[in-house]
């Protein structure tokens, strides 16, 4: 079984944390904040996406970042790249430029403390905005989607809000939200290199074909082997990459979806992120509704969990304690959560995606005849494992910022 031994960080025993240094001059960060009370939790952090797929645009306002972050305009630019790059992502990932526009809360490179506000406009907007158009729109019928796909949000959301048909639902549940909850994220990944604290993400499987990851090789060289291999298959495991593009060339040419599987892992973060004395305090719950609140992701798992599972006596990680290092680990079942808690090891987290529903040749019901009908061809990605690896990062960059304090 991999138990991912990985050596923690050193922290030595009066001293749990060294996440509360200021990212511009070493101390008094958290004078500089207002935090935020959300479900009983004090957070640094909170955000708000807005828009449709096929609308004008896709915008996010991120409020309680410190001043004093350096940001650019090529962090926004790589990391969407990243996200759209992916071998057989669909037709969609070509023709939008996935270009940041900073509205407000960046000045010169630098955060200014007030809410950051960004746009992402939709090119796709162009060739939508007959029944689109926030005013005056010119053919909305055309725009009615009268057969809800299964395995999307469409009928219970079109049941939920009384909407006669499934397009203002699926605009909005589309996974095009993540290319915005992605560019969002850049303040608090800056934020979290300031403290630190860095991040890889990888796929670990496509369709039923699995890499070969061992997580016990040095972050570095995780990340050598990554960027090896490059954007389009985004492993570590060079030797899988053809076997990955045989199985999606194949699933192209009859037009169906992969899922598959990603691990994103944290390095550098303190002990103490989250709480065991309440619920809704966490951690582990808290990073879990953030990562199950992706379109098509179906499962978490944290650390060696489904291994864990299985076996039989005691699968604990070990203390050990010594006067330079301070206490420490030899191993990582846990995936550096204890007791809801960040326990000074890197976090690993395993995400599961299920194939996009979208061409999945299911039949489904037309909401005008009652009469069983399979849904119209709507294009599709045949994977997005790739992109999902990305998203999963950043909505737990996101996380992890919120909680430093």
């Amino acid at each position: 079984m991999d138990c991912h031994a990985t050596a923690m960080r050193s922290i030595a025993a009066p001293s749990v944390s060294k996440a509360d240094s200021s990212p511009t001059n070493g101390g008094g960060a958290s004078k500089a904040r207002n935090d935020i009370l959300i479900n009983g939790e004090t957070k640094m952090l909170r955000y708000l996406t807005a828009g449709e797929s096929h609308g004008p645009a896709l915008t996010a306002i991120l409020e309680g970042m410190p001043p004093g972050v350096e940001i650019a305009q090529e962090d926004f630019d790589e990391l969407l790249k990243k996200r759209n790059a992916g071998y057989g992502r669909g037709k969609r990932s070509k023709i939008e430029p996935e270009k940041v526009e900073v509205l407000s809360g960046i000045v010169n490179g630098k955060t200014i403390g007030s809410p950051i506000s960004i746009i992402i406009r939709n090119s796709d907007y162009d060739n939508h905005k007959q029944y689109m158009a926030p005013f005056n729109a010119t053919n909305t019928k055309d725009g009615e989607i009268n057969i809800p796909l299964p395995g999307h949000a469409d009928l219970a959301g079109m049941i939920k809000y009384g909407f006669k048909d499934c397009r203002y639902v699926r605009e909005r549940a589309s996974a095009r939200e993540t290319a915005i909850r992605t560019a969002i994220s850049v303040p608090a990944r800056n934020l979290l290199k300031e403290k630190g604290i860095t991040s890889l993400c990888m796929v670990e499987s496509i369709g039923d074909i699995k890499a070969k990851i061992n997580l016990e090789t040095s972050k570095n060289e995780l990340e050598r082997k990554i960027n090896d291999v490059g954007f389009a298959f985004l492993t570590p495991d060079k030797n899988i990459v053809q076997k990955w593009q045989k199985l999606i060339d194949d699933c192209q040419e009859k037009n169906i979806s992969l899922g598959g599987s990603g691990i994103v892992m944290f390095y550098g973060l303190p002990v103490g992120l989250g709480s065991y004395v309440e619920y809704d305090r966490r951690f582990d719950g808290i990073i879990s509704q953030s990562v199950m609140s992706i379109p098509a992701i179906k499962g978490i798992e944290i650390g060696n969990a489904y291994e864990l599972s299985k076996t039989k006596g005691n699968t604990t990680d070990r203390i050990f304690f010594d006067k330079e290092k301070g206490f420490y680990r030899k191993t990582n079942f846990a995936g550096g959560l204890e007791g809801g808690m960040t326990n000074g090891q890197p976090l690993i987290i395993r995400f599961y995606m299920k194939p996009l529903p979208a061409n999945s040749n299911i039949e489904s019901v037309n909401l005008q005849t009652g009469k069983p009908v399979k849904p119209d061809f709507y294009r599709s990605d045949i994977q997005a494992v790739t992109a999902a690896a990305v998203v999963v990062e950043s909505v737990l960059s996101l996380e992890i910022a919120s909680f430093l304090s």
